[in-house]
């Protein structure tokens, strides 16, 4: 064929030589169409293997939710009158049965100020006030509304409206954000101030000392060494001679701290005890400090200082909704939350509170969510029959066509089958009751190779015997001695059988944990203590300042209140002697704590020489073989033949024997180990055989490339072969042609 595709092949010759040579060429890339054939049977073919790698993927899936010991713990609760309350429940919920009367709402206090005559015109009043521990500036260009909308992004837990009761009548309207008699709005003046008091008329002047239980408490706030006035958010913090008891205590906002004040309280002979404590802020859970003073008979405040910590609250001069808690009457106790979801009064079930005006009892119940088991194992069996219809179409064959499956007789594909098959059929190894295998649920092997359920049966199961169906499905291991709690199991964990693997406990884990070297017996101290920790996740270090003048109580509260000390230790005052302990069991929880002061009756005691603190791991064998211990968790060491990989929890307070721990292998477990060798993204088995077929592919492919490349130089040599022919026989024919015209013609005549 020419350049431009145009041929002009058989001139000289008269024979259609390009017809020769394009039916020669395709009898001979017929072997090449012979390997793309091969090509796309192998890709069709390598299309239904992942197909079915990916259905085997997907039982694995459904299996392995049925290997999860939370899929059977799940529960469900229902309320008798939802008009009444609603309830929910979570995993770990306890199931029973409860009667509960909605005695009454929680509901938020509301306050309200005097009626002004604007909305809009300036209070013509300038200063701070106090709303729930955070000072609010006040301008004189300052309106109601202009006040409302700075109440509003303090974010102080209130919000603030106003309410137009007529023309030219408005009322500034305090609403607790969060329910409940614990959040109380509380306000205050500061020093020479009358907002709130006469501007606003929303505190009456009274104040009532602010409890808590039998103590007098202050506000909450971030931590007890900073000065107060800072943390209240003051421009001016005031000072004063208040009294408690009757005993002047001077406090200056402006310098001391918690610890600093109640430090004065308790060197004053007030006959009140002062001290620190950690609480839980009720409306954010953040750990905050607060002043608790015991022994309190009478309080006198100045410059409203008092007011502004908190320790004594400004009566309000119109309530126009009272705080209330909820209150229940559940299985016959009384039962008190500030607000109407409560969700620590039955673990793990969250109780919304609708309605309570004159409602009768109504009954809770908890109850395992049977419902989703049974789901679950439906979803396992439909994976199941999913995969299997899916092999057997592609490994069908037609006797009146007789066309087969693109997976027609295919050993691997039939394997996995095969296993698959087996696994869902047998009985557990080592299980022991009356429901062993799937069939004892009522789910059974058809004549298809389907898995077909009786419903009734599976609901009988689940209802009655569900620890037994657990055990069916899950890797699960039950011990004999109740301080030793299976945890979990690897894939070369071997099944015990019924006499379990024997567990011996040679050594207890502890926890890291260190004692001050003296007892605090004074809290005169008048330097600032560092305490510096180090080693396990304290890092390269970590200090914490001890403000002067602190109590152990005050020393304890510091510590707990620093968030890098309190997610590694718990401080605690015994009899007198600062206590430091791990949270955590182990030698890895272990940590270092060293003082800048020598150990004094006034400090914390630590002293100046590093105390290093230790933990201990567990220590034991499994079945005779060694295991490695962290914190209170044993492990069976790699390579162990029969532990390897079995995790237990040693919750003994004593060395020795304890007892065996049985281990067997579920349905659902063994799917799972199961597909990871069929489907593994490296070596399993079909992915291997999925690549095994991309090496063929590419071999063909390469071998079409080399035969076309023969073949198109076959082609080339032909054309060049019948093109010099043709030339040969156009160069006789010329020759041909001259020859002729060179013989002279001879002319006949006759004469008559």
């Amino acid at each position: 064929m020419s350049a431009s595709g145009v041929n002009f092949s058989g001139l000289g010759s008269g024979i259609d030589t390009e017809s020769i040579i394009t039916q020669t060429m395709a009898l001979k890339h017929k072997s090449v169409d012979r390997i793309q054939k091969q090509i796309t049977d192998l890709q069709s073919r390598q299309t239904a293997i992942k197909q079915v790698s990916a259905l085997l993927t997907g039982f694995q899936s459904a299996s392995q939710t049925l290997n999860n010991s939370d899929s059977f713990k799940g529960v469900k609760a229902s309320s008798s009158d939802t008009n009444i309350a609603t309830v929910s429940a979570s995993t770990g919920a306890l199931s029973g049965s409860h009667t509960m009367q909605v005695m009454q709402l929680a509901q938020g206090q509301r306050l309200g100020s005097k009626s002004l005559a604007s909305q809009t015109d300036a209070l013509g009043v300038s200063g701070q006030i106090v709303i729930n521990g955070k000072a609010i500036d006040v301008s004189g260009s300052d309106s109601l509304e202009t006040l409302a909308g700075n109440i509003n992004t303090a974010a102080v837990g209130v919000n603030a409206s106003i309410v137009s009761t007529s023309s030219n009548a408005y009322t500034l309207v305090l609403s607790a954000k969060n329910t409940g008699t614990a959040n109380d709005i509380q306000l205050a003046d500061t020093a020479g101030g009358t907002i709130l008091q006469n501007t606003l008329g929303l505190i009456s002047g009274v104040t009532t000392s602010n409890t808590s239980g039998t103590n007098t408490v202050s506000h909450l706030f971030t931590d007890s060494a900073s000065s107060v006035g800072t943390m209240l958010g003051l421009t001016s913090p005031q000072a004063g001679d208040v009294q408690f008891n009757g005993v002047s205590v001077h406090i200056d906002l402006a310098t001391d701290s918690l610890t600093a004040i109640i430090g004065k309280i308790n060197a004053a002979g007030t006959g009140a005890t002062a001290k620190i404590a950690t609480v839980n802020d009720p409306t954010t859970g953040i750990s905050k400090q607060q002043i608790q003073i015991g022994g309190v008979t009478s309080v006198t405040d100045a410059n409203n200082v008092l007011s502004n910590i908190g320790i004594l609250s400004n009566t309000p001069s119109t309530e126009l909704m009272v705080a209330k808690d909820a209150q229940v009457k559940l299985d016959g106790l009384t039962v008190t939350r500030s607000n109407n979801s409560i969700s620590d009064m039955l673990n793990g079930v969250n109780i919304n509170l609708v309605s309570d005006t004159n409602q009768p009892t109504i009954n809770i119940s908890i109850n395992t969510d049977t419902d989703a088991i049974q789901s679950n194992i439906q979803n396992f069996v439909s994976s199941f029959n999913q995969m299997v219809k899916t092999i057997k179409n592609y490994d069908a064959y037609d006797a009146e066509t007789k066309k087969t499956g693109i997976l027609f007789g295919d050993n691997a594909t039939q394997s996995v089958l095969d296993s698959a098959t087996e696994i869902v059929t047998n009985s557990v190894a080592g299980a022991t009751g009356s429901v062993t295998m799937l069939a004892d649920m009522g789910i059974t092997l058809d004549q298809n190779n389907l898995l077909n359920v009786d419903s009734s049966m599976l609901s009988n199961a689940v209802n009655s015997h569900l620890s037994e169906v657990e055990r069916v499905f899950r890797a699960m291991g039950s011990a004999s001695d109740s301080s030793i709690q299976y945890v979990i199991s690897s894939d070369k964990t071997i099944i015990s059988g019924k006499d379990g693997y024997a567990v011996n406990i040679e050594q207890l884990a502890s926890q890291a944990s260190a004692s001050a070297i003296l007892k605090h017996t004074a809290d005169d101290n008048p330097n600032v203590e560092t305490l510096t920790f180090s080693g396990g996740s304290f890092g390269s270090g970590h200090s914490v300042f001890l403000k002067s003048l602190s109590s152990l109580d005050g020393i304890v509260s510091m510590l707990n209140a620093d968030t890098a000390v309190s997610q590694m230790l718990t401080a605690s005052n015994v009899n007198g002697l600062l206590s430091l302990t791990s949270k955590q069991y182990g030698a890895g929880f272990g940590f270092t704590v060293i003082s800048n002061l020598s150990a004094a009756a006034n400090n914390s005691g630590i002293g100046n020489t590093a105390i290093n603190a230790i933990g201990k791991d567990v220590q034991g064998t499994i079945n005779g073989k060694l295991a490695t211990g962290s914190g209170r968790s044993l492990t069976g060491n790699s390579g162990n033949q029969t532990t390897d990989g079995l995790r237990i929890m040693v919750n003994s307070t004593t060395v020795g024997a304890h007892g065996s721990m049985v281990i067997t292998r579920g349905l659902a477990d063994q799917i799972v180990n199961f597909g990871k060798t069929s489907t593994d993204y490296l070596n399993g088995t079909l992915t291997q055989y999925s690549n095994s077929i991309d090496q063929q592919v590419t071999e063909l492919k390469d071998n079409i490339t080399r035969q076309e490349a023969l073949l198109k130089d076959e082609e080339d040599y032909m054309r060049q072969t019948y093109s010099a022919m043709d030339s040969a026989v156009a160069t006789i024919k010329g020759a041909a042609k001259s020859l002729a015209s060179l013989t002279p013609t001879t002319t006949s005549s006759t004469s008559g």
